[in-house]
């Protein structure tokens, strides 16, 4: 495990622990769970031929509780790749459901793990379901897809939350361009929207990397890199991202780089003033406040300890008579 839960319940990482400072038990990152956890140093493995990262170990396995989001259980995992390679083989579906909880109002026991919302062209048995407790297990889980079925395994890969589906390559957001289509679906939502509201979309993979400014400050708002887009009548956008975390990991994400699985919110009257000014004004600098609401250690990982997606491109002004939004 990547992360432990220090005594006075705020989370450390892996690459972060110093034992003479964060002195006291360890316990596993979900507050949920009581199981007793042990520090293990990064070290040389395989014949001192690879490097194995420091990591935090259970003293035992038994002590954590059935329902842990951060204990990963070797046997299940092993099954649900057998399946997923079994179902690539097959060329059937594969539907990963989030069963995490990604919001205050969330209902675990409304969502088992075998709810699926699948399109009414999706047959019964025409798909694999695998449950996804943690933003680790779809990290996992899409590289064992990519690994064994490419990219056409992953073109008939979704994920499903709630019910509701969403193509895997438009759930992981590591683009300028896949931020546009993005900002395009929830600027759809605007006009019908309530003043004062909130927009919100499906939940998304994102790579959170933390701005300068945000490492070295002590307090202060978690802001990570920002994307630039280019408009018509030579306005550009500046999209600032904002990762709403609580307080018990929030010194834990600061400096950090992380994957993050949350779902992207828009403030109301923020977006129609933008679209206000996009179409009365030239030559602007304008910005936008995208927010990523992270309510659980579930939610986020460290980039250097998981599979990285692609990096993001640089910022491209938009074709003529472009339609798009962003």
């Amino acid at each position: 495990m990547k992360k432990a839960r220090l005594a006075d319940g705020s989370i450390v990482l892996a690459h972060q622990f110093d034992a003479k400072v964060h002195t006291g038990d360890l316990c596993c990152a979900d507050p949920d769970c009581g199981a007793r956890m042990t520090f293990r140093r990064e070290s040389l493995t395989h014949g001192s031929s690879a490097i194995r990262s420091a990591s935090f170990v259970s003293k035992s396995v038994a002590e954590h509780n059935p329902l842990c989001t951060e204990y990963e259980d070797f046997k299940i995992m092993a099954q649900r790749r057998k399946s997923i390679e079994e179902g690539l083989k097959e060329g059937k579906t594969i539907v990963l459901n989030l069963n995490m909880k990604l919001s205050e109002a969330f209902n675990a026991a409304a969502l088992p793990s075998d709810v699926v919302g699948m399109a009414s062209t999706s047959e019964k048995g025409n798909y694999v379901t695998a449950p996804v407790k943690s933003v680790d297990d779809l990290l996992e889980l899409r590289a064992v897809i990519e690994a064994k079925g490419g990219k056409p395994g992953l073109a008939k890969t979704v994920v499903n939350y709630k019910g509701k589906t969403l193509p895997i390559e438009e759930f992981v957001v590591d683009s300028q361009r896949k931020f546009g289509d993005l900002l395009d679906k929830m600027y759809k939502a605007v006009d019908r929207a309530k003043p004062g509201a909130e927009i919100s979309e499906f939940p998304r993979l994102i790579t959170f990397k933390a701005t300068q400014n945000t490492k070295a400050s002590e307090k202060g708002a978690l802001r990570g890199t920002p994307i630039t887009f280019y408009r018509d009548g030579g306005n550009k956008v500046i999209l600032l991202q904002k990762a709403q975390v609580k307080k018990e990991f929030e010194e834990t994400l600061r400096g950090e780089n992380v994957f993050i699985i949350a779902a992207p919110t828009l403030q109301v009257n923020e977006a129609r003033r933008l679209l206000s000014r996009l179409r009365t004004e030239r030559e602007q600098t304008m910005f936008l406040n995208l927010n990523w609401q992270v309510t659980g250690v579930h939610q986020f990982t460290p980039v250097e300890e998981a599979p990285q997606p692609k990096a993001a491109a640089k910022p491209v002004p938009p074709k003529p008579g472009q339609q798009s939004m962003f």
